[in-house]
């Protein structure tokens, strides 16, 4: 007869993908997709659709926009890189658009920017898509990692144990690159 505990659950679901791109200098940004799930998008396009129309229009999104980013930057993005053990902070995105598909499943597509000069000084980088509340579960797969602007870096997607989050309870995959 003792208490339990209260346990989080996630009640979004979202398949992340991610492009890392790099020119001769380093990293310099990374595309991000979000495709939330049935239920998700339903909720959400319903919020963002202000007159009811069924339709997500230019204008309904740009109203919204700033809104949205504003408390996405406060959480990171949900983006956690950690290159050499360090956490970057990303503040900004360059672009921030939703889309809705033909099956009427919302998407967020967000190019983050950020410079990670060079490769010489870094050993390891890992990027993991989480929600440390555990409000949305994000799931990247391996085939959702691409790069561009280089062809010699090894990437893996594994548990990352050191980024475990709500109170070391969940433990997030994390795309680890090997320079």
């Amino acid at each position: 007869m003792f208490p339990q505990k209260a346990q989080a659950h996630p009640h979004v679901f979202v398949d992340a993908s991610l492009n890392l791109a790099f020119d001769k200098t380093g990293l310099q940004y990374l595309d991000v997709v979000w495709d939330f799930d049935e239920m998700s998008s339903d909720l959400f396009i319903a919020d963002l659709d202000t007159d009811g129309d069924g339709t997500l229009t230019k204008e309904e999104w740009e109203a919204q926009q700033t809104d949205i980013e504003g408390y996405l930057s406060e959480q990171n993005f949900f983006v956690h890189v950690v290159v050499n053990g360090q956490k970057l902070q990303l503040t900004k995105l360059a672009k921030f658009i939703a889309q809705v598909d033909s099956e009427n499943n919302l998407s967020y597509t967000m190019r983050i920017p950020l410079s990670v000069i060079g490769t010489a000084d870094v050993e390891k980088m890992q990027i993991a898509i989480y929600d440390p509340s555990y409000y949305t579960d994000f799931y990247t797969a391996l085939d959702a990692v691409s790069v561009t602007g280089r062809n010699d870096i090894s990437l893996s997607i594994d548990d990352a144990p050191e980024l475990a989050f709500y109170q070391g309870q969940i433990i997030p995959t994390a795309v680890t690159f090997e320079f």
